[in-house]
């Protein structure tokens, strides 16, 4: 269930946070700046998000000329499709009445 709020409009699912950074990982984005402001969220939110990540073994942290860098797994990129594929298709789905 989606709560909203009038002023924010409706509030993520920890699956969609969990969704939209593998996502802006998957764009390219690798570094944590810049996933957190692409995820649109706060710095502790994605930090304790993107811990959950990778004990989950969807994405990795390296090093990179000094610098964290995060990229998605293998397991990471099959559960990115699958969301993915698996939204399409309820989305397609035309309500019958019965």
């Amino acid at each position: 269930m989606v709560e909203e709020n009038i002023l924010v409009g409706p509030r993520r699912s920890k699956l969609e946070v969990k969704i939209d950074i593998m996502q802006a990982i998957a764009d390219g984005s690798g570094r944590p700046t810049h996933i957190m402001y692409r995820s649109n969220l706060s710095w502790a939110v994605m930090r304790s998000v993107m811990k959950v990540l990778e004990q989950q073994g969807l994405v990795v942290s390296r090093e990179v000329e000094g610098r964290r860098n995060y990229v998605l797994t293998e397991k990471g990129t099959r559960v990115l499709q699958t969301y993915h594929s698996v939204k399409s298709q309820l989305e397609s789905l035309t309500v019958v009445a019965v």
